[in-house]
Parts: C-alpha cells; sequence; structure tokens
C-alpha cells in the first residue's frame, strides 16, 4: 500500500500541475482571443478529435488493455507479454492512422452538416480547416493511450500523468508566439495542439524503452489476446460514453429551463470535476494495474484488502472536498467566476446547482475505484448495465426535477442520484464475485471522515461570516478565501489524525522519519 500511495501522490502532484496549466491556458485564450468566433470555432473543431480521444485514446483502450496485458506478463512471461505489447502498439496504430484519415478526409462533410449550417462561407472554411489540422493529434495521444497502459502494467505512472501538461504546454506555445505567424492567429493555437502531442508522444519513449519495450511492428489481429482486449474494448467505449451522453443530456434539458441555467451547470462541472480529475482519477489509475495483477494471481483477500484501503484513500480526500464545497462554495464561486457580466445573483444560482452536485461527490469517489475494480477483473459489461440504468435514471429524475423549484439544481440533482443508483449496482455485484467486501472497514473510516469534515466546515462557515461576498473588494475575498481553505485543510488533517485515521497517520509518520 505504500507504493500505491506514493504513486498516486506522483500522479495527483501531475494533474494538479496540468489543471492550473489548463487554468493559465484558459485565461491567455480569453485574453488573446476574447468570446469572438474564431474562438468558438476553435473549440468546435477541437471537441471532435478530443472526443475521440476521451472515449478510445485515454478511456476504453487503457482500461481494455492493462487486465490483458498484466495477465500475459504474469502467467506467458515478459517476452510473450512485449510481443503481445508490440501487436497492440502495431494494430493500435494503424486504426489510429484510418480515424486520423477519415477525420481529415471526411471534415468538410460533417463539419457542415452539424456545425457550420447558420455559418459564413469563410467560417465555415476555418472550421474545416482547423479540424483537419488538430486531427492528428489523436494519433499521438493514442499512443500515449498507449504507454499509459504498458507504464502503469510496470508501475510507472509519471510519464503518462505527466503528458496532459506538456499538451497544455504546447498550446500555450501557440497561443502566445505561434499566433503572430498566422493572418488568422487562431491557427496558431491548431499548431501548438499538435505541438503538445508531439512532446506527450516523446516523453513516453525513454521511460517505456527503460521498462524493456522494444518498438517492433508486429500486426497480428488474430492472436487470442488480441481478440480479448477488443472484446472488452466495444463494452467499455459505451461504458464510459454514457458519461458524455449524461453531460450533453443535463446540457440539453438545461436549455429547456430560464436563461443561464447552462453557464451555471458548466461552472459546477468545472468546480467538481477539479476534485474529482485531480484526485479521485488519479487513485483509480494507479490502482488499476494492481488490481489487475491480484485478480490474475486470483488472490481475493488481498484484492478485498487493497479495493477497501482505495476505497477509503478515495473517501478521505472525497467526503471533505464534498462538504467543504457545500459550506463554502459562495466564496469560491464569487472570487474565481464573479466579474464582468457575472453578477452576484448568478453566483447564487451557480451554488445552487453546486450544493447539489458536491453531494454526489462522494458516490461518484467510490463509483470510480469499483468500475476500476470489475475492469481489472475483465468484466466490462457490468459497468456497462449499470450505466445504462444510471442514464435511464438521470434523464427521468433531471426531466422530473427541473420542473420543481430546484429547475437547474434539480438537473445537477439527478446527476448526484444516478451516481448513487450506479455505485449501489456495482456494490453489489462486486461483493458476490469476491466473497465479500469489508463494508464495516469502509464505513467506519466514513464516519471518522464525516466528523472531521462537519467541524471543518462549522470552522470555515463561521469565517466566511467576516466577508461580503457580494460588495467586499476583490482582494479581500481572496484573502480570507485563502485562509479559509488553509484553516479547513488544517482543521481536517488534525482531526483525522487525533481519529487515527491510517491515511494521514501514514504521511505524519513518513514526516517524523525524515526528521528524525
Amino acid at each position: 500500500m505504500p507504493s500505491i500511495i506514493r504513486s498516486f501522490g506522483n500522479t495527483a502532484l501531475s494533474t494538479l500541475c496540468s489543471r492550473i496549466l489548463g487554468l493559465v491556458r484558459d485565461i491567455l485564450m480569453a485574453r488573446y482571443f476574447g468570446a469572438a468566433r474564431t474562438a468558438d470555432v476553435f473549440y468546435i473543431s477541437f471537441m471532435i478529435p478530443n472526443l475521440f480521444r476521451r472515449l478510445v485514446a485515454e478511456g476504453a483502450l487503457t482500461v481494455s488493455f492493462i487486465p490483458v496485458y498484466t495477465e500475459s506478463l504474469i502467467r506467458d512471461g515478459e517476452d510473450e507479454s512485449l510481443r503481445l505489447a508490440q501487436k497492440v502498439m502495431t494494430v493500435q496504430a494503424f486504426f489510429m492512422i484510418i480515424i486520423v484519415a477519415a477525420g481529415i478526409l471526411f471534415a468538410p462533410l460533417y463539419m457542415k452538416q452539424f456545425f457550420g449550417r447558420n455559418d459564413s462561407p469563410e467560417i465555415l472554411s476555418l472550421s474545416i480547416n482547423l479540424t483537419q489540422l488538430m486531427f492528428p493529434y489523436l494519433f499521438f495521444v493514442g499512443f500515449v493511450a498507449f504507454a499509459m497502459g504498458y507504464l502503469n502494467s510496470h508501475k510507472r505512472f509519471f510519464a503518462p500523468a505527466f503528458a496532459p501538461v506538456l499538451l497544455n504546454v504546447g498550446m500555450i506555445t501557440g497561443i502566445v508566439f505561434f499566433n503572430r505567424f498566422f493572418e488568422e492567429p487562431i491557427y496558431g493555437v491548431a499548431f501548438g495542439v499538435i505541438l503538445g502531442g508531439i512532446l506527450q508522444f516523446i516523453i513516453q519513449i525513454p521511460y517505456m524503452i527503460k521498462e524493456g519495450f522494444v518498438f517492433k511492428i508486429s500486426f497480428d489481429l488474430n492472436h487470442p489476446r488480441i481478440k480479448k482486449i477488443f472484446k472488452m474494448l466495444t463494452p467499455a467505449l459505451f461504458g464510459i460514453a454514457v458519461y458524455q451522453i449524461n453531460t450533453i443530456i443535463s446540457s440539453l434539458l438545461a436549455t429547456m429551463i430560464s436563461e443561464g441555467s447552462v453557464s451555471y451547470i458548466y461552472y459546477t462541472n468545472r468546480l467538481t470535476e477539479l476534485v474529482l480529475g485531480v484526485f479521485i482519477v488519479s487513485i483509480g489509475n494507479v490502482i488499476l494495474p494492481e488490481m489487475s495483477r491480484l485478480t490474475a494471481f486470483d488472490d481475493k483477500i488481498r484484492f478485498n484488502r487493497l479495493f477497501s484501503a482505495s476505497v477509503s484513500s478515495a473517501l478521505f480526500l472525497a467526503v471533505p472536498a464534498s462538504i467543504a464545497l457545500i459550506a463554502c462554495g459562495i466564496p469560491v464561486i464569487s472570487v474565481l467566476f464573479m466579474h464582468g457580466r457575472f453578477s452576484y445573483n448568478d453566483v447564487v444560482l451557480t451554488y445552487h446547482s453546486l450544493a447539489a452536485a458536491s453531494s454526489g461527490i462522494i458516490f461518484v469517489a467510490v463509483l470510480r475505484i469499483t468500475t476500476q475494480a470489475f475492469y481489472s477483473m475483465k468484466d466490462t459489461k457490468t459497468p456497462v448495465i449499470s450505466a445504462t440504468v444510471s442514464m435511464i435514471v438521470n434523464v427521468t429524475a433531471g426531466y422530473i426535477l427541473m420542473q420543481t423549484p430546484l429547475k437547474h439544481a434539480g438537473l445537477a440533482l439527478a446527476n448526484t442520484l444516478s451516481a448513487i443508483v450506479q455505485m449501489s449496482i456495482l456494490m453489489v455485484f462486486l461483493n458476490k464475485r469476491t466473497g465479500g467486501i469489508d463494508i464495516k472497514k469502509i464505513l467506519i473510516s466514513l464516519f471518522k471522515f464525516i466528523i472531521a469534515s462537519i467541524i471543518m466546515a462549522a470552522a470555515v462557515i463561521f469565517m466566511g461570516t467576516f466577508v461580503d461576498w457580494k460588495d467586499d473588494p476583490k482582494m479581500i475575498k481572496i484573502i480570507f478565501l485563502t485562509a479559509i481553505v488553509l484553516i479547513g485543510i488544517i482543521i481536517y488533517f488534525s482531526l483525522c489524525y487525533i481519529l487515527k485515521c491510517k491515511e494521514i497517520v501514514y504521511f505524519v509518520d513518513k514526516i517524523k522519519k525524515r526528521l528524525t
């Protein structure tokens, strides 16, 4: 477990760096391009290859490859598993080239059909050119996804986790430097995307070579383990797509309510995904290879122990994040978004959906770990079933709740309810598959985290009363919010240490050893 915690720390730190640079990138985009139509066209053009990346490259392929490769590594030996990895890389590269070529070739058709009906010929031409220019990015990020599966299976997490940082570096370079070389500056950003993809690609190579990978073309669709990966790939693809579908559905339903609802949901998602992206996803990425290894050894006892410890670790971060966002959501939204035409009334309305969504962070955290457990068992069908039920619950509950006084907050609450349903289904099936999860141990940890978080929340709410978050100067609000966050963290960690929560005790003991 200590090695897993250390790997999680490295992954979370890289992800946090990526999120910070992503914020810098967004600020620079706003500064250089504002809300001009060219900026809108760029985001639309980048959305398509980026969607492919989420569904195929970084999503379904990784969760399908890691369990099968890990099983081969244990049962077939290093030489045979290397040959399998070479075949997977070759097959993936082949299909990525086809997808990229098709994306470039048919860009005029689908861009005109879906995005260019109401635009001028000049804007339509720009959107087509940008899409064609950025589509090769998918090939590079596809290789990064393969490298992530290979390196994570060998317990190496830094290079794949650091890759998104380099994408942001490339895009920032495009925004600030490349734009000056083009009559239409937005092309510089598109070249920045390609630069980011190349940098992501390059950084993986030395780490892969260090772990024994030999680059070799080996095309074989008939290999039994290749077939197993593809068999897992389709349901995994659908399971990951459900999340995107839920997001799209929520946005579409939000357009049926009052003006601004879509924006409130968007800003809510930005805040909740920051927590989930940095911490919870990092834990999931780290434990998947280890769970796959234990599954290959058929070690259910250690598997259950790892699962319980992973869920507790996720809750250790998710519970305070959930309660803190509910407790000081107004200060956070006021500092981050309240400027220009974003009024205090918008802050309050955004908080309504944030409070509803934040209550679901705990369940999404457990859901992420539980889903990885099924992927490690090479079972991608059960997560699809639960995701489908979740989607039905989300649509039904969202449509009903948005017509109540909750309005847009009802859509956020529907997402929370769907996460609860999906998590419950998976937990029941996993409990049967593994012979019994240590629920008691998880609940004891959860109880400690809730006690510490409630006391922390009371303290930050009290501190928040000293500031008028509507009318006080921006600098005063920034200073107080910083103090609230720091004091909240200190109170929570201190209480967890007093309650002897093993997650914080481990870190304190490590610090003591280094100091003595």
